[in-house]
């Protein structure tokens, strides 16, 4: 594949991304006139490498949003437009089996053989058609059957008004002429003014010797129907996606919307790009093109699936329908977790608030300098222009936070939409399977020689020989099975298909799936076991398939045939073929896929923990499904989150439909690995512990006249404070010099202007183990009275509120003797927690103390 640049043409479409893109420019719209506004006034906040580095951000996350927005709608098209084509093939390689076995039945060579002989009566025309008749009940797939001699001439066909089937017709032609085991031939006509298309398997019919041809048979494919199911099941009404079969010519077979793209026209279409557009009819397209995995050797007639939509509809899909029914809070976390996301894209919010940070550091600074230097008519405005600021980097931070939720939430979804797609994909190739199953033991229980055995009075070892044969063909062309049985009315196992199980032969079969058998009461009834572990298949658990086996003259039941479906390979096969794939096509690891039935217990599984007939607790939920109910969750599985997606089954055509007796619900699972709970839980317990400037210039602003202006900071959890006429400004920590013997609260000297001055570590001070910040500041206090000037290791910036004396409560009112504490004050502020407020003299006389007991001990 070649991934495909975006464009901007393209990026027009992306509404999401557009509306987000323009609340962009209107901030840095904001932006401009703020930064001329703070130069006319001078208020000591400098914002260019704010405004750079918020803009290099955004148009980061908005690149990453645009390519994932692409993705998802191309991921949903890769789905579709691998459907369209991977379910047809799969049904057709069943049809190559079919012919080459009608192609054999003991019916049409006696039919053909006395044609040659010029002895067809009425009754072998009757004899025919209801041969015919009773096999196209069984493979409801077809809509004719014809059967030609070898002089080309039209001898019978099932539906008699078929103006399509005429003598010497080209299939005739060209299987008379062919040694393979079928021809496959495709064709367009027109009957009564309006398109018709035929898709036809051919086979020449030869004597039981095999050494004269008697005539060709062909099987009329049920083609638009076929293709009418499949888009059905894969658009919904909503969905503007529409399902494409090209041919090797890139013709339009097949479309979902014929009024949009009609069948006829030539399509551009291309396997190698990932998606492409293309414009058809003054429109344009997003369009994914997928040839056929080859089943089992069989690649088909060259066909391609194609899936489109167009550009103004591609990309408006909401995602809330997907994540709406997940846990809030699990959500949260799959959206921090490293496994789905690179860590530029985990890091995208923590570097926004790092740079929000940042710029209120410079407005917490523009703030301390207006509150020393300036007068207070044009401090109020000052203020206000930095206030202004401030609530515009929030904006900024807050609309990148959104991008970046909603790339996550993209992301996600694409993975739970995968994981919901490849869930009905496997319940559709289990029900199309499995409804072949109900229809080979059907047809095989009206074979002629069987019939013909079982209502003899005696079986001679002749006949269990005849029997035994043509199971052991059957089996060889249908290996879909382990085992073929024929058993008498009384149950008895007259002949086996695979000798391993030859020492069933005389066995009285006692199931009760054999009792049901011999309660059918026409050849459109079989019976289908429990699935559960039996010695008719090495005592694993499997499906068996069984009919009556009636007499010739269809009065009473003399046998029947059950037929041993071999689930452990056949049902892997189908769990393998729907394990989520990447970008690359590759499959996801750790993804593992299970069919689980209604009584909850496994039935296939492609991971180790979950063995077939185990109970299946995971997701007990998943039992209130409907038939054809989906739903899609995040589970926790091993401390592992999974994108999981469950479909019920909802059968094929008749099967298991309003007219089959037979039900049994089966879900499939699809789990796609999104992060490991303990490493998510770490990242996000690491990042809650960080603590960014908390400063809102909002708060605080009003100034009474016998009011103080305090700068505040956290350590830690702790708001401290400190009267803003001692505050010089916040610095970045850059060059800490750590000082032998120093006090234990001195965490070393550190430059400041043309001096270096001794930083104090709150943390220590206050009891804090440690604090987490991502880089760490210093705040720098100056008290010249007292000729002290210092530093003190802050985690974030707080706000600068004006303080009434009647709000602060001295420390002394509460406690005695603690001139000592560096904690002087608290203030209880109604929009905040409790202040606790500091001057430089007892902060600083905490230190010396603790320098004086340090000498101390030293000297003991």
């Amino acid at each position: 594949m070649h991934p495909q640049p975006l464009t901007e043409e393209l990026a027009s479409h992306f509404k999401k991304v557009n509306d987000f893109r323009s609340h962009i420019y209107q901030l840095q719209n904001a932006w401009d006139s703020l930064a001329l506004m703070a130069q006319l006034s001078g208020t000591g906040s400098e914002m260019e490498e704010t405004r750079t580095a918020f803009n290099k951000i955004s148009n980061a996350v908005l690149r990453h949003l645009s390519e994932e927005t692409l993705h998802k709608t191309a991921a949903q098209l890769t789905s579709k437009a691998f459907e369209v084509i991977n379910l047809l093939i799969r049904n057709l390689f069943e049809r190559t089996a079919d012919i080459g076995f009608f192609a054999t039945d003991d019916d049409v060579r006696g039919y053909l053989e006395k044609h040659a002989a010029g002895a067809v009566t009425a009754h072998e025309q009757l004899r025919i058609t209801h041969r015919f008749q009773e096999y196209q009940n069984k493979y409801t797939v077809y809509e004719n059957i014809a059967l030609f001699d070898m002089a080309g001439n039209m001898l019978h066909q099932l539906d008699a008004s078929q103006q399509t089937l005429v003598d010497q017709h080209a299939i005739f032609k060209l299987a008379a002429q062919s040694s393979a085991p079928y021809v496959e031939y495709f064709y367009e006509t027109e009957i009564n003014g309006k398109p018709y298309q035929s898709l036809m398997y051919a086979h020449e019919v030869r004597s039981s010797d095999g050494l004269r041809p008697l005539g060709v048979l062909c099987l009329c494919f049920k083609f638009v129907n076929e293709l009418q199911t499949i888009f059905q099941n894969l658009i919904s009404g909503s969905d503007w996606t529409i399902g494409i079969l090209l041919d090797e010519h890139r013709h339009v077979i097949a479309s979902s919307d014929p009024h949009q793209i009609p069948i006829g026209i030539t399509l551009c279409a291309d396997t190698d790009k990932d998606w492409f557009v293309a414009r058809f009819a003054g429109r344009e397209y997003l369009c994914v093109t997928k040839q056929a995995e080859n089943y089992q050797g069989y690649s088909g007639p060259g066909w391609l699936g194609q899936a489109m939509i167009p550009l103004e509809y591609a990309f408006n899909q909401s995602m809330q329908g997907m994540i709406s029914n997940i846990d809030a809070e699990i959500l949260r976390k799959v959206m921090r977790s490293p496994l789905i996301f690179s860590e530029s894209l985990l890091n995208i919010p923590k570097q926004a608030a790092n740079i929000q940070s940042k710029l209120n550091q410079s407005v917490w600074n523009g703030n301390i300098w207006q509150s020393n230097y300036v007068n207070t008519q044009q401090k109020n405005f000052s203020k206000s222009l930095l206030s202004e600021i401030s609530n515009t980097g929030h904006k900024t931070q807050q609309i990148i936070e959104g991008m970046v939720s909603e790339l996550y939430q993209t992301v996600v979804s694409v993975m739970l939409e995968n994981s919901s797609f490849y869930a009905q994909l496997a319940v559709e190739i289990m029900d199309r399977n499995l409804y072949e199953r109900a229809n080979d033991v059907r047809w095989w229980a009206l074979t002629h020689v069987f019939r013909e055995c079982l209502g003899n009075a005696q079986l001679s070892a002749q006949d269990k020989n005849q029997i035994s044969s043509i199971l052991r063909y059957i089996n060889g062309l249908y290996t879909v099975y382990d085992n073929l049985i024929v058993f008498d009315r009384q149950g008895t196992v007259i002949a086996v298909s695979n000798p391993r199980y030859n020492e069933l032969i005389d066995s009285q079969l006692t199931e009760e799936w054999v009792g049901r058998t011999r309660s059918c009461t026409s050849s459109q009834d079989y019976v289908v076991s429990q699935f559960e572990p039996t010695p008719l298949y090495n005592h694993q658990a499997t499906y068996i398939y069984a009919a009556p086996i009636r007499h010739l003259d269809g009065n009473s039941i003399v046998g029947g045939i059950g037929i041993v479906f071999d689930s452990k390979p056949q049902f892997q096969a189908m769990l393998r073929d729907v394990i989520p794939r990447d970008k690359t096509d590759t499959p996801v690891s750790g993804s593992f896929t299970l069919f689980v039935n209604e009584q909850l217990k496994v039935i296939s599984s492609t991971h180790a923990d979950f063995a077939t007939g185990d109970d299946f607790a995971l997701m007990p939920e998943i039992s209130n499904l409907d038939e054809g109910q989906r739903l899609f969750d995040i589970a926790i599985y091993h401390h592992t989150y999974y994108a999981v997606g469950v479909h019920a089954a909802y059968g094929y055509r008749e099967f298991k439909g309003a007219e089959d007796n037979y039900r049994n619900k089966v879900f499939a699972l699809i789990f796609t690995p999104l992060g490991n709970v303990n490493e998510i839980n770490q990242r996000i317990t690491a990042e809650s512990q960080v603590i960014h400037n908390k400063f809102n210039p909002n708060l605080f602003l009003q100034n009474a006249e016998d009011s103080q202006e305090y700068a505040t900071f956290y350590v830690g959890n702790s708001w401290l404070g400190i009267e803003a006429r001692f505050v010089r400004e916040a610095i970045d920590e850059v060059q800490l010099r750590t000082l032998p013997e120093s006090a234990p609260f001195i965490a070393g000297m550190h430059p400041y202007g043309d001096q270096v001055i001794p930083i104090i570590d709150l943390a220590r001070m206050l009891g804090h183990a440690h604090y987490f910040t991502d880089y760490r500041q210093i705040v720098v206090i100056e008290d010249k009275a007292a000729a002290l000037k210092f530093g003190v290791f802050v985690s974030a910036l707080g706000e600068i509120p004006y303080l009434a004396p009647n709000q602060i409560q001295p420390m002394n009112t509460f406690f005695k003797g603690i001139s000592n504490n560096p904690g002087i004050a608290i203030a209880n502020l109604a929009q905040q927690s409790m202040l606790t407020l500091m001057n430089a003299q007892s902060l600083w006389e905490k230190v010396t103390i603790g320098q004086q007991r340090q000498t101390e001990q030293a000297m003991l």
